[in-house]
Parts: structure tokens; C-alpha cells; sequence
């Protein structure tokens, strides 16, 4: 058995294991990155979140500029005295079948109608409700183009206006 020289009452084995000051520095050190991997945790959530949102919006946007596009490419004609900057109204073609049909943008949602029926929300989150502008081409009266501006902001960021646009030719647009 060895002794310790400042102790010698006290053997090399006896003084085994961890001081407390030693102990205390090592939880400290463990505390610290425990919180560091934490708030990574936490700032990747958020993101993935804020990713997934804006995704969802998009999708969302994408598929309603395309159905208007569609429908506004068989148009016949718009009908100027029920559109405007928030609204348009046009008459195509649905299944074979000539029927009237109006997007209205109010308060941040775009609705669609189609002839007298019931008004279906297409689009929310809207951040400016001046979304049409219309563009003739002489000799025929009336829009040829209209072109479509949708800007949305995304519910987790609210600050992030996601923008997507068209512009529609009618194909079918014959003199009224």
C-alpha cells in the first residue's frame, strides 16, 4: 500500500473519484451544450414549419392561377360591366357547356361562382384584393388579355408575400 506525502494517514486509492469543484465544471459544461442543442432543435423546427407553410401556400396559389387560366383561355368574352381591379366575370366553356363565371377577391379571399350558384372560397390569405388588369386588342371590343396577379402571405410569416402571376389570352373571344 502506497501512502500520499502531505497525508500520510490517507492512501493514493482513498483519493479516487471526482472533486466537487470537478463535478461542478463538468455539469456546467454539459448545461451549456445542452442549451446550445436545444435552441438548434428548436430554430430547425421552426424552419421546417415556416418551409412547410409557404409550400402548402404555393401549392394552394398554383393550383387556383392555373384552374383560372383554363377557364379564362375558353372565355367567349368578360364581362366589363361586372369586372374590375378585384373581380372578373366572363362567360366559357365548362363540359362542353357556355356558363358565366366570376372570381371575386374581398376582404383577402378569393371566391369563385359559377352562373347563380353558390359562392366557394378558391383562395385565402390574399394580401392585396386588386389582382385583375385587362388589356384590349382592336379590332373586337373588349379585354383580349387579362392578366392575374395573386400575392399571398403565408400564415407562420406573415411579413413574406409569396407572388404569382399570368397572363391570359382568350382563345375564344368572339365580338359581342
Amino acid at each position: 500500500m502506497r501512502f500520499n506525502k502531505r497525508h500520510p494517514h490517507q492512501s493514493v486509492e482513498s483519493q479516487k473519484g471526482f472533486s466537487l469543484i470537478e463535478l461542478l465544471i463538468t455539469v456546467s459544461l454539459l448545461l451549456v451544450i445542452g442549451v446550445v442543442v436545444v435552441q438548434t432543435l428548436d430554430s430547425v423546427t421552426r424552419s421546417q414549419a415556416y418551409q412547410a407553410d409557404r409550400t402548402a401556400s404555393l401549392d394552394s396559389m398554383r393550383i387556383v392561377l392555373n384552374n383560372m387560366t383554363k377557364e379564362l383561355r375558353q372565355a367567349t368574352a368578360v364581362d366589363e360591366s361586372n369586372s374590375s381591379e378585384s373581380a372578373v366575370s366572363f362567360s366559357t366553356y365548362v363540359h362542353g357547356t357556355l356558363r358565366n363565371i366570376t372570381y371575386t377577391a374581398t376582404n383577402g379571399t378569393l371566391t369563385r361562382r359559377l352562373d347563380t350558384g353558390a359562392v366557394i372560397p378558391v383562395q385565402a390569405g390574399l394580401a392585396n384584393d386588386s389582382i385583375f388588369t385587362y388589356q384590349s386588342a382592336p379590332p373586337v371590343p373588349g379585354a383580349q388579355w387579362v392578366q392575374i396577379m395573386l400575392q399571398v402571405k403565408p400564415k407562420r410569416d406573415p411579413e413574406t408575400v409569396l407572388v404569382l402571376d399570368s397572363e391570359v389570352n382568350l382563345r375564344n373571344r368572339v365580338q359581342q
